[in-house]
């Protein structure tokens, strides 16, 4: 059976999205073990700074990288909608 790791960064607050994730969760118990992983979210500095932006960056990439299984097909989602395949 086809397993499906979802890992991102920060918690869902919204309850409309929490019942969209089970709702869908169920429906593909069918075909998929689908698994949802919330990893916390680095607290930013109230500063500008592109390099303590760029830690932060670095900090979470490490958590998500740190939970991808070595046989993994991956593919990387971001806010401005582009696909990466890795």
């Amino acid at each position: 059976m086809l397993h499906i790791d979802i890992i991102c960064i920060g918690k869902l607050k919204e309850e409309y999205l929490k019942n969209a994730i089970a709702e869908y969760s169920k429906r593909l118990s069918k075909y998929c073990n689908l698994n949802i992983i919330e990893l916390p979210d680095e607290k930013i500095p109230n500063t500008n700074s592109q390099k303590l932006l760029y830690e932060v960056k670095q900090k979470e990439c490490n958590k998500i990288l740190s939970h991808i299984r070595k046989d993994s097909f991956v593919i990387a989602l971001d806010l401005t909608r582009k696909t990466i395949l890795i």
